[in-house]
């Protein structure tokens, strides 16, 4: 870096623009200031018709424009947006087959790939990542051919696409492979900082809090190329100390990762995650309902087609679910893991949490036995199933049962995790902490002494059959019970003893009592 101004006027005068785009190529995330100044200036000299030969050049020059004039985090929205749209440009004249130069394939392909996601367009954001690497692949070892200027960078965005797109064992692998093949040089560690700090990401949202901690050491080996870019390049990292603070109930901690994160509106790609992490502090340690609220808020602050895709889908049901149970609303709980998918994997447990407050504990053991235990089962939801697996067969009478659950417990948490047996009643709590002796460090006894409760004592479920369900619905339509037994081709007894029967599920006497109830619980 010190060289560089040198090497600016250098080429400048020589007008090599060869070694400008090689400049550029190495030290484009790092000039900010009065260096990011200068280069423009070297840029603006660049003549038309070299630019148009060089597209790297003019993604430089958005770079340096925006770190002289915009040097703030703040910006840097604007940045991406104006660095994107010009990648999906370039790329749209740009035959992937015929080109032979890896680093153009590498800087025009990934900020295109990072346009395709700004949209939602994932599938085809990864599906040109393939297209990249296989013709890098057959580039590489042929003589005369450059180099990758940062070697990583396309597997690092394809690691992001598959993140996004909810597939974390092929995100993982991308993210290895980037640090793998960035360490390589000293000059690369935007990439090996950002795929350190995403892997710290990923383990830290599946509960995996002793691998997310290792990469997050790793990350910390690596400096920023510049402060302004250094928000974005460890955002991935700063979620995943949030969620180690949380797991431990360090709340000064959390509050100072979500001071920099931001409470999930903001405009990164890496948002749901930040936003997983932001409701799951409002349900466990601040004030669910508000959390509902900014749920809302949430889903409003990013387009459709990024909340509806992918990762952004399991983390926004996911909360919905648990802050419906979290304020007593258990009943449009349940109506919404239904329409989600009562098989989903991401939902069990939640599903299990609603059948232990409702008294049913011979489904919650089942529910518990079902549960899947592979690479993306979450490990903080593996913790808090076997604690509710343990209460269902304590409340049956079962204490061997019970006592063994707590011991597989033992095994997937820390003694400094809180959270696990924060999310009991205390009453649940302190029954299997006389029954097992489950460790605790004495930080984690203190701070779990002084947890709030996180979800009712009981609820009462409400669940009408799929026929009660339509005669309810004809009835909320306006239709008589003979108009409903016409249309469904039934019997008016029939339907008058579903509608006893419903009426009775919803403890109300009249039509409008029902009708009232049913929306009352989502149940309608």
């Amino acid at each position: 870096m010190a060289n560089l101004p040198e090497a600016l006027a250098r080429i400048a005068e020589e007008r090599d623009w060869v070694g400008l785009e090689a400049l550029c190529d190495q030290h484009i995330l790092a000039v900010e200031g009065e260096l990011a100044g200068r280069l423009l200036f070297v840029l603006g000299q660049v003549p038309d018709e070299e630019l148009r030969a060089r597209p790297r050049l003019m993604i430089s020059w958005i770079g340096a424009y925006h770190a002289a004039n915009q040097p703030h985090v703040s910006e840097l929205r604007s940045y991406l947006r104006h660095y994107a749209e010009l990648g999906t440009r370039l790329m749209a004249t740009m035959d992937i087959a015929s080109e032979t130069s890896i680093a153009t394939l590498v800087a025009v392909g990934t900020a295109a790939m990072i346009g395709l996601r700004m949209h939602g367009a994932c599938a085809e954001a990864e599906e040109l990542g393939q297209r990249l690497t296989s013709r890098v692949a057959q580039l590489s070892p042929l003589p005369g051919v450059d180099g990758v200027p940062r070697p990583g960078w396309l597997a690092m965005q394809r690691g992001l696409t598959r993140s996004l797109m909810d597939d974390f064992p092929a995100a993982v692998a991308l993210y290895r492979q980037a640090y793998e093949h960035a360490t390589v040089e000293p000059t690369t560690a935007a990439t090996a900082l950002n795929a350190t700090a995403n892997l710290a990401m990923i383990f830290g949202h599946l509960g995996h809090g002793a691998l997310a901690r290792q990469w997050l050491d790793r990350m910390r080996d690596f400096e920023s190329p510049s402060q302004r870019v250094r928000f974005l390049l460890t955002a991935g990292g700063t979620v995943a100390q949030g969620w180690d603070a949380l797991d431990r109930y360090d709340e000064a901690t959390l509050a100072t990762c979500l001071e920099i994160t931001g409470d999930g509106t903001k405009q990164l790609e890496v948002w749901p995650f930040a936003a997983a992490l932001v409701l799951a502090r409002g349900l466990y340690l601040g004030d669910p309902a508000a959390s509902l609220a900014h749920l809302g808020a949430l889903r409003l602050s990013h387009a459709p087609a990024l909340v509806e895709q992918g990762i952004a889908v399991r983390v926004v049901r996911r909360a919905h679910v648990d802050l419906l149970i979290a304020n007593g609303q258990a009943t449009r709980a349940l109506r919404v893991i239904k329409e989600a998918d009562p098989q989903t994997s991401w939902l069990a447990l939640p599903a299990a949490r609603l059948r232990l407050l409702n008294g049913e504990y011979e489904a919650v053991r089942a529910m518990a036995a079902r549960m899947p235990w592979h690479e993306t089962t979450s490990r903080r939801d593996a913790r808090q199933m076997l604690l509710l697996r343990a209460i269902a067969a304590l409340r049956m009478g079962d204490k061997d049962e019970a006592r063994q659950s707590v011991g597989l417990v033992s095994r997937v948490r820390s003694p400094d995790d809180v959270l696990s047996l924060a999310s009991l009643s205390p009453v649940d709590r302190d029954d299997l902490i006389r029954l097992v002796d489950i460790p605790l460090t004495d930080e984690a006894t203190w701070r779990l002494a002084r947890a709030r409760p996180v979800f009712p004592e009981r609820v009462r479920l409400v669940e009408l059959t799929s026929r009660e369900h339509v005669v309810l619905t004809e009835l909320d339509a306006g239709l008589t019970v003979a108009e409903v037994a016409r249309k469904l081709v039934v019997s008016v007894n029939t339907v008058r003893t579903q509608v006893k029967s419903a009426y009775r599920k919803l403890e109300a006497s009249s039509r409008e009592d029902a009708l009232m109830r049913a929306y009352e619980l989502g149940v309608l």
